[in-house]
């Protein structure tokens, strides 16, 4: 590898690192982020629950893609965390 091809990748790896770190810190406030729950994997969990829903019973959005992002606002996270990791 070159040094370019190096220092690219560092890039990256930084880069990454902090859309995880800003996603956990969302998940610690209570919100979800799209970098923790990507739009396709929040669309069949919706339908998956709706499907499960007893008759006459919808959710409040539907599970259209156009309104996932209600969802994102919609969802509040409940994190804990172990005494280990500390």
């Amino acid at each position: 590898m070159t040094i370019r091809q190096l220092e690219f990748a560092l890039l990256r790896l930084i880069q990454q690192l902090d859309e995880l770190s800003n996603a956990v810190q969302c998940a610690i406030q209570g919100s979800l982020s799209i970098n923790l729950v990507n739009r396709i994997v929040l669309l069949n969990i919706l339908k998956n629950v709706s499907l499960q829903l007893p008759g006459g019973y919808e959710l409040n959005a539907g599970v259209q893609s156009e309104n996932i992002c209600l969802y994102y606002e919609l969802v509040s996270v409940n994190s804990s965390y172990s005494s280990l990791l500390r």
